[in-house]
C-alpha cells in the first residue's frame, strides 16, 4: 500500500475520510490511531458504525468538519502523516449522487484548503500522501512546495498500459529536501 506509514508513525490523519474505509484499513494493518475527517455528516455516522463493527473504535476517530477549519477541530502539527484522496475534477461535478458531486467538485480555493490543512496537520518532517488526478498534479505540486511540503515521490496508475494515467499518488515530507523519485506506474489490465 502506498500509503504504508513509515516506522515510528503514531498518529495518522485521513482528510476527506468519507464512509471510512481507508482510515479503518490503516489502522488495522499498522496498528496506528488514525483520525478521519469528513464534511459529510452521514458519512461520518457510517464510518463510526464501521469503526464498530470492525473493532477499531478505539484506534480510529471521525470527525464531522470541513478542511476550511481544519484548526478548529485539531491540533497544530500533532500527526505523523497526513492521506488524502481530495476532489478531482476542477469545477462542479453534475451528478444523480449527492455524496459523488461533493466529493469530485474540485477549485483552486479548496485545493488551497487541503494544502494549509496538511500544512497545520503534520509534524515537522512528517510524510502526507495524496491520490490526485494528473490533470491538476502541477498545479498541486505548485501548492504544496510553496507550504514547504516537498513532493518525494509520485507514482502513477494507469488503467491499461497504453492509456493515459488516470491517478497519480503522491508521497513527500514537510520540510523535505528538494529531490524527486518518478516510481514504475501501475499498469491495469
Amino acid at each position: 500500500m502506498y500509503s504504508k506509514p513509515k516506522k515510528g508513525v503514531k498518529n495518522v490523519l485521513e482528510l476527506g475520510s468519507g464512509n471510512g474505509a481507508v482510515s479503518i484499513g490503516i489502522s488495522k494493518l499498522y496498528n496506528v490511531h488514525v483520525v478521519g475527517v469528513e464534511v459529510q455528516g452521514d458519512l461520518v455516522e457510517a464510518a463510526r458504525k464501521s469503526s464498530f463493527m470492525n473493532g477499531v473504535e478505539d484506534k480510529v476517530t471521525f470527525v464531522n468538519a470541513d478542511v476550511r477549519n481544519i484548526k478548529d477541530v485539531i491540533d497544530a502539527e500533532g500527526f505523523d502523516m497526513v492521506i488524502s484522496n481530495p476532489p478531482h475534477h476542477l469545477g462542479k461535478i453534475r451528478s444523480n449522487s449527492r455524496h459523488r458531486a461533493i466529493e469530485r467538485s474540485l477549485n483552486k480555493e479548496l485545493m488551497g484548503d487541503f494544502v494549509n490543512a496538511i500544512k497545520w496537520a503534520l509534524k515537522n518532517g512528517g510524510d502526507y500522501v495524496l491520490v490526485l488526478s494528473p490533470e491538476n498534479l502541477i498545479e498541486w505540486i505548485y501548492r504544496l512546495r510553496e507550504a514547504k511540503l516537498e513532493p518525494k515521490k509520485l507514482k502513477f496508475f494507469h488503467p491499461k498500459e497504453e492509456r493515459n494515467a488516470e491517478l497519480v499518488a503522491v508521497r513527500g515530507k514537510k520540510n523535505g529536501k528538494v529531490g524527486l523519485i518518478v516510481e514504475y506506474p501501475v499498469l491495469e489490465g
